[in-house]
């Protein structure tokens, strides 16, 4: 590199040690929740929750990676690998946590599938109950369900969620010209900024990523850490019909019946079997209630 050039920034060497010190950060907030599961603050105790955490921490991991290759991959072209990673990093995160909640519901839901019609496919269960380690609930943890849920976690959500992720930013690259692509406008600013190596890394690898996976974490956290429906209980949308469905369930032998003379006197009988019994009816003092019985009027013979 000649006087005035902009440096060429590595990235392996640096992004390795970021993952050694979010490792040990990760050490330390597991501490932590162990202390607020001692204090009653924390719902999960510390075995799901580092079964929770471990889980993203493969994702994230994988991610970071395909991100590193991907940058050196552009970086034949122009610019650094350092910047074209810290160029892919803010959209990559957005993309990757919205495709982690689809493919997160649409595996629960295969597999909640698989699990229902084919109940002698152990297998299945693990996967349609993401978050939970065992068929007894929360408390009922086992090994093997959770090494289906990381390889669940790892293979069927992270890997296609950032592969979708980086195909995107990928097409974007290929599509847009160079001044109107924002990724490649952010790789630029970040090659020409001058800065040394160092800083570079420390604001790319570290001062950026520290609020972006913040939040990624809390997202995806929350997404993987719902219980999904245990085996045999009814799922929430059919766990109690709406007032309207149980109307037009009741109403539908009347409405699709009518007399051969085409009137909708049917559909009226319905509706005043349906409604009689929750208006208000006026006190009757006789003691066989033949003053009500007079009242309601003659009985309707008109039934088919």
């Amino acid at each position: 590199m000649s006087a005035g050039e902009p440096p060429v920034c590595p990235v392996v060497k640096d992004f390795l040690a970021r993952q050694g010190i979010i490792a040990f950060a990760g050490l330390v907030f597991l501490g932590w929740t162990w202390v607020r599961v001692r204090r009653g603050l924390e719902t999960r105790d510390v075995r799901t929750f580092a079964a929770d955490t471990s889980k993203q921490a493969g994702q994230q991991a994988m991610g970071g990676a395909m991100m590193v290759v991907l940058g050196h991959k552009l970086a034949e072209d122009g610019f650094s690998p350092l910047a074209w990673y810290g160029a892919l990093y803010p959209f990559e995160i957005v993309l990757t946590t919205g495709f982690t909640g689809v493919f997160r519901r649409l595996n629960e839901a295969l597999a909640l599938h698989i699990s229902t019609e084919k109940p002698w496919l152990s297998w299945a269960q693990p996967l349609a109950n993401v978050g939970q380690y065992g068929p007894g609930g929360r408390s009922d943890f086992r090994c093997s369900w959770y090494a289906a849920q990381l390889l669940q976690a790892t293979l069927l959500i992270g890997l296609p969620a950032r592969l979708c992720a980086l195909g995107l930013v990928s097409a974007s690259l290929l599509l847009l010209p160079s001044p109107l692509s924002p990724c490649h406008q952010l790789a630029r600013a970040y090659f020409l900024s001058g800065w040394p190596c160092g800083v570079q890394a420390a604001a790319i690898l570290y001062a950026c990523p520290l609020l972006g996976d913040a939040v990624q974490f809390i997202v995806i956290d929350r997404l993987q850490a719902a219980r999904g429906p245990a085996p045999g209980r009814r799922s929430l949308g059919s766990s109690r019909p709406s007032v309207m469905a149980r109307v037009s369930h009741v109403l539908a032998p009347f409405s699709a019946r009518r007399s051969s003379d085409g009137s909708p006197h049917d559909d009226e009988l319905g509706r005043r079997i349906l409604l009689t019994p929750s208006q208000p009816t006026s006190h009757d003092p006789s003691p066989d209630g033949s003053r009500a019985a007079a009242a309601a009027g003659p009985p309707d013979h008109r039934l088919p």
